[in-house]
């Protein structure tokens, strides 16, 4: 109940932020934005291989800076392999996991109402920044420790 109640506080807190913010768009829907071939490539939902997690291309309009994010997050995670491949393997394992619920709700994401949408979107966004906040954190410490 406290968990609940507690991301109501916070599903409150993020939208009552957005209300003051007028909408810079128009209601008609616009074209899709052009792609080149190598965009496109980098947008896949998952790597398979590396296990790198990168939102579809449906995610959202603002889905471009949080791609270079995620990107720059996984550049990151794969220089700690260099450092220490125990808190490689564990922040891999999460960063995975993460991927993979996120991926779950963007292809669910335009069957469902908007209202359950703008609460759990910046519920999957919030767990992205504060798990790549903790890649850079720790990535920092085992670098200056070397050092």
């Amino acid at each position: 109940m406290l968990k609940q109640s507690g991301l109501l506080a916070i599903g409150a807190l993020l939208l009552a932020g957005c209300a003051s913010k007028q909408p810079t768009h128009s209601l008609v829907t616009p074209p899709p934005p052009q792609i080149d071939q190598t965009q496109q490539n980098s947008m896949a939902p998952a790597d398979q291989d590396s296990g790198a997690f990168v939102p579809a291309q449906s995610a959202a309009p603002a889905a471009d800076g949080n791609t270079a994010r995620i990107q720059e997050c996984r550049k990151e995670l794969d220089a700690m392999q260099s450092y220490s491949k125990a808190s490689y393997d564990a922040y891999l394992a999460e960063f995975q996991k993460v991927g993979a619920q996120t991926n779950k709700y963007l292809q669910i994401k335009g069957g469902i109402s908007s209202d359950i949408n703008d609460l759990a979107m910046p519920r999957y966004q919030f767990q992205i920044r504060e798990l790549c906040f903790r890649i850079k954190t720790r990535l920092t410490q085992l670098i200056i420790r070397q050092s």
